[in-house]
């Protein structure tokens, strides 16, 4: 049931007309849970239906983003999450809320919010933050 739901998600975002930013967050609606501690919580990118150059990309690779996808958007984070402690030092950065970021997926645990899927992070498992998905694969 949550596969086809993600499926079905997953084109909606890949068809949407709005940015990608916006098009993720429409499809994930509001979001109210609170995540704890360090953990991160994002959305799995989903590529446009079309690529820059004009190619339209099967549903199967679509689908692989779910699996594959290294790119995430930043849909809430815990109250200690890129704090500094004993364990971790991140320097004076930090990520934010709408953030793309970059991370590996088997890093994440994978769930389903409202037919999308997220992924849970720890905030060092964030490596990096990027300014436009489109540029990664």
């Amino acid at each position: 049931m949550a596969n086809s739901n993600a499926s079905q998600k997953m084109r909606q975002i890949a068809e949407s007309s709005q940015s990608s930013r916006a098009a993720h967050f429409a499809a994930l609606g509001v979001y109210t849970d609170e995540v704890l501690h360090s953990q991160v919580l994002c959305m799995t990118y989903v590529q446009p239906e079309r690529t820059a150059g004009g190619i339209i990309l099967t549903h199967k690779s679509q689908d692989e983003d779910r699996f594959q996808g290294k790119i995430a958007l930043v849909v809430a984070m815990g109250p200690g999450a890129f704090k500094d402690d004993a364990v971790a030092k991140f320097h004076g950065k930090s990520v934010k809320v709408g953030d793309w970021v970059l991370a590996r997926p088997s890093d994440g645990m994978e769930m389903f919010y409202n037919g999308c899927s997220l992924r849970l992070f720890q905030d060092v498992d964030i490596r990096m933050r990027i300014n436009d998905p489109k540029k990664f694969w």
